[in-house]
C-alpha cells in the first residue's frame, strides 16, 4: 500500500523558502508529489498559515478529497425481497446471492 502524501510538513518547508528540489530529496518523497501539493495548494490558495493549526488527516483529506470517497459497485441488496424468495421451494440464499 503506498504511503501517504505528508502534506503539511511539505507547505511547511515550502513556506520556509525551500524548493521542490530540496523538499524531495531531504524527506525522500518524490518530486511529483511535491510539485502536485504544490499545484493544489496554489490552485485553492491555502498556504501553510492556513492549515497550521489542522492535524495531518485533515489536511489531507482537504488535498485529496477524492481518495476518500467511498465507491459503491453494487446496490444495496432489497431485503425485503430476499425473504420474500426464501419462503419459496428450493431457493436458496446461495442462489440469490448469485443473482445479486
Amino acid at each position: 500500500m503506498a504511503k501517504k502524501i505528508n502534506v503539511k510538513l511539505i507547505l511547511e518547508l515550502r513556506s520556509a523558502g525551500m524548493g521542490r528540489n530540496a523538499i524531495a530529496t531531504s524527506r525522500h518523497i518524490s518530486k511529483n508529489s511535491v510539485g502536485d501539493v504544490f499545484h493544489i495548494a496554489d490552485r485553492m490558495g491555502i498556504s501553510y498559515e492556513d492549515i497550521a493549526q489542522m492535524d495531518e488527516d485533515a489536511v489531507y483529506r482537504k488535498f485529496y478529497p477524492d481518495k476518500f470517497a467511498l465507491e459503491n459497485l453494487y446496490d444495496k441488496p432489497d431485503y425485503e425481497y430476499v425473504h420474500q424468495e426464501l419462503k419459496r421451494t428450493g431457493v436458496t440464499l446461495k442462489l440469490l446471492w448469485q443473482e445479486y
